[in-house]
């Protein structure tokens, strides 16, 4: 009781007395995503990723002092906000902060499930604290984003994959097509390891929404949408080499090679070219061993690499970062597999200094140039690879055949 009374306190009566005391959601990013369904509903499908319009209609639903960006998400999303655009946009607003608490929640409980990580007395203290990373708290449920169901799907799809299901595990895992960046290094990981099923799930659940959009919008809005993704690319570049105040929301290791002083020297790229490299080779060298290690392994396997995702990636915003929390109960079970030493004493600190860290990380980083989140994250990613070493060392069967 405890434990849920600090998720009310340092969740649900902050956010409810934010909310309710200006009238008004908070200036958010869901005015973008409401908009992408309204202008599904009112305009041509061709218009979907007319950015003038956009940016007219996000300031007619919530007005606010800054420009919004460019919207390059599939077609699938504004299809799914379409419903949502029927509603007045404080009605909708609400009702998907709802959903995105509880696509959450539900990840997590899939989590605890597949991995063992705690007694079912320290479940609620596991929630609890997941529900205070600020990432989550005001970046995704506050903010309205739909990072909830990044990580909804990649929990449901580990648990598939303890589970013995392979295709289901795929077909959950599609659900990540919302944004490409998040698959960057989960779909090589399925071709290197030769998880074949899982990998055939993905490609029939990509393809079913892909088909849907089709269906719905019609063929034609797809080189719209490539037109777009390449343009937002761009976009996106120059962001990052012209705007400091922007960056101090983004992790990936490019975005915090910018901030840093002296990050774009040509000492700084090739320090940063020697980590990228690094990693890689690392995680190219456990992928392939993967099919003669045992499902803990792999299991391990996907938060290592989800970890990296976070990192070796060209945007990624702070509130994508609740994939972390992920990786950290997936470490958390697996670590249970070894005998207690440095390594947990390693990981207790990490995961503590990531949960305060997201509190003081943004505004460091707009005076230090420094994005601490980065370092923690990256500090986890080191202490995976090692997690893995250790497992790899206790020569446990292999995965039973059919499985992959």
């Amino acid at each position: 009781m405890i434990c849920w009374g600090l998720v009310l306190i340092g969740f649900v009566a902050p956010f409810l007395i934010v909310t309710l005391s200006h009238h008004s959601p908070p200036d958010g990013d869901f005015a973008g995503f409401y908009s992408l369904g309204r202008i599904l509903n009112e305009f041509p499908a061709r218009e979907l990723y007319n950015t003038a319009l956009q940016q007219q209609m996000c300031m007619q639903v919530h007005p606010r002092k800054f420009a919004y960006g460019p919207l390059p998400y599939p077609p699938m999303v504004g299809i799914f906000f379409r419903p949502f655009a029927l509603l007045p946009y404080w009605s909708a607003y609400l009702l998907w902060s709802v959903i995105t608490i509880i696509l959450y929640a539900l990840g997590i409980r899939f989590l605890l499930r597949s991995v063992d990580a705690t007694t079912q007395e320290c479940q609620p203290l596991v929630y609890s604290l997941a529900f205070a990373y600020l990432p989550f708290l005001m970046n995704t449920a506050a903010n309205g984003q739909i990072a909830a169901v990044g990580f909804f799907a990649l929990s449901m799809a580990l648990y598939a994959f303890r589970q013995k299901q392979p295709m289901r595990s795929g077909l959950v895992l599609s659900l990540c097509t919302y944004k490409p960046t998040l698959l960057v290094l989960l779909l090589p990981m399925l071709v290197v390891t030769r998880l074949w099923k899982v990998l055939a799930g993905f490609a029939v659940g990509a393809a079913a929404l892909a088909v849907i959009a089709t269906l719905l919008e019609g063929i034609g809005i797809w080189p719209i949408f490539l037109h777009s993704l390449l343009s937002f690319g761009k976009v996106a570049s120059g962001v990052h080499s012209a705007s400091p105040l922007t960056l101090t929301i983004y992790l990936d290791l490019s975005s915090f090679s910018h901030l840093v002083r002296g990050g774009r020297t040509v000492w700084g790229l090739a320090i940063l070219a020697a980590l990228v490299c690094w990693v890689l080779f690392n995680l190219l060298r456990l992928w392939w061993k993967a099919p003669r290690r045992n499902r803990q392994f792999h299991m391990m396997l996907w938060a290592t690499t989800v970890t990296w995702t976070l990192l070796l990636n060209l945007y990624v915003p702070i509130y994508d970062s609740i994939l972390v929390v992920f990786s950290i109960l997936v470490t958390a079970g697996a670590i249970k597999e070894l005998d207690k030493g440095p390594i947990h004493r390693w990981f207790h600190a990490t995961w503590i200094l990531i949960l305060l860290g997201s509190w003081v990380t943004v505004a460091l980083a707009g005076v230090t140039g420094i994005q601490l989140l980065t370092l923690l994250i990256a500090a986890l990613g080191a202490l995976q690879f090692v997690v893995l070493g250790r497992l790899a060392k206790r020569g446990a069967p292999a995965m039973e055949s059919g499985v992959a």
